[in-house]
């Protein structure tokens, strides 16, 4: 990626939006409703809040390395080989997390629309479009998240108001029944499901104007606007026990949009939503993980690495994807303590060693 494709502080606000959304409002709902019940929406607000709180710490790295990519300053501060196998473990999530979206993808649609479709034609397929992005470049695609966003935030609105008249507010109630564990415990799961360190791989390529840092967090903010409507219509229409009971709960949510028994089953919005996001999720997180083997390799184009590491992606994808079950137990209980180890542990063992750094490359008086 050249250096002097830049953009705006705007832009990447919307592109941190879509990559919120991503696969986290078909599934995010279930996960707070099982952990909070009927206090799914304040363990939201929780996760968002972690996500803010994270989003400092990846602003302080940004700022910190200006001009450098997360796998090139993990070697200016870790120094060449240690440097270099930090690198690799993050470059091999972002793959694997591009993997289990494209599996996700996969295993929605031939699932709940199209069962009679193998699921391999169709990753195929989403890949192809995939890879005719990524070589499309950064900017490029950037320009079409900005044009489809008012688009996300049309057919969004058309998914929810119709739902307002079925809103029920006694499923709210009693609120904290069960205290502030399950709350926070639901916050925790819901922070695993955004993996926002990715974004660290695409910060140097983001205007300075007006400071990128607010970009980021503006986009956190719009994202997790759009996920708690999301789980609080859910929880509103469907019930805590429902909601929590569906591996797509949004999705039931869209079927029952009925006016006046003429306007019915738009659940299509829904699907139109999730793929914009999950779509743009998938191909800033394979773009990311393209961009760190080049940076560690020190090869100079990257196109020639897009269709071997795409077919990589779709076989990674069918491995991690065997059943239903083993999915909805990883997803539940180790992803989040997975993900922790990349989204927080290490950027912030990045932090403290620079500092350690910086203090032993000072004069001594």
């Amino acid at each position: 990626m050249e250096k002097q494709q830049i953009i705006s502080k705007s832009s990447f606000a919307i592109l941190v939006t879509f990559f919120m959304i991503g696969t986290s409002i078909l599934i995010a709902p279930s996960g707070l409703a099982h952990e909070a019940k009927q206090d799914a929406w304040l363990a939201c607000i929780v996760g968002i809040g972690i996500n803010v709180l994270n989003a400092i710490l990846y602003v302080v790295l940004g700022e910190r390395f200006a001009g450098q990519t997360l796998v090139q300053y993990c070697e200016a501060v870790l120094g060449k080989w240690v440097g270099k196998a930090i690198s690799i473990a993050f470059v091999l999530f972002f793959y694997l997390l591009a993997s289990l979206m494209i599996g996700d993808l996969g295993y929605f649609v031939t699932s709940q629309i199209m069962q009679e479709t193998p699921i391999e034609v169709l990753q195929m397929l989403f890949t192809l479009v995939v890879v005719m992005t990524v070589r499309s470049g950064f900017v490029v695609y950037t320009r079409a998240a900005v044009v489809f966003f008012p688009w996300l935030i049309i057919l969004f609105l058309l998914l929810i108001l119709p739902l307002l008249p079925k809103f029920v507010m006694g499923n709210f109630f009693p609120v904290m029944e069960f205290g502030i564990k399950p709350i926070l415990r639901g916050g925790f799961t819901f922070y695993g499901l955004q993996e926002m360190i990715v974004l660290l791989m695409f910060y140097p390529f983001v205007s300075k104007m007006n400071g990128r840092k607010s970009g980021l967090v503006a986009g956190i903010g719009m994202g997790g606007a759009i996920l708690l409507i999301t789980t609080v219509g859910s929880i509103a229409v469907l019930g805590e026990a429902l909601t929590s009971n569906q591996l797509f709960p949004a999705y039931t949510l869209a079927k029952n949009i009925s006016i006046g028994h003429f306007l019915e089953r738009l659940e299509g919005i829904l699907i139109s939503i999730w793929v914009l996001s999950i779509f743009l999720k998938i191909v800033l997180t394979f773009h990311a993980s393209l961009l760190g083997f080049v940076q560690i390799m020190n090869i100079k184009d990257e196109k020639p690495l897009v269709i071997p590491l795409a077919l990589g992606m779709i076989v990674l994808s069918l491995m991690c994807y065997p059943n239903t079950i083993f999915i909805n137990d990883f997803l539940s209980k180790n992803w989040a303590p997975f993900a922790l180890i990349f989204t927080f542990f290490l950027p912030f063992l990045l932090l403290v060693a620079s500092w350690f750094r910086q203090k032993r490359s000072l004069p001594r008086a």
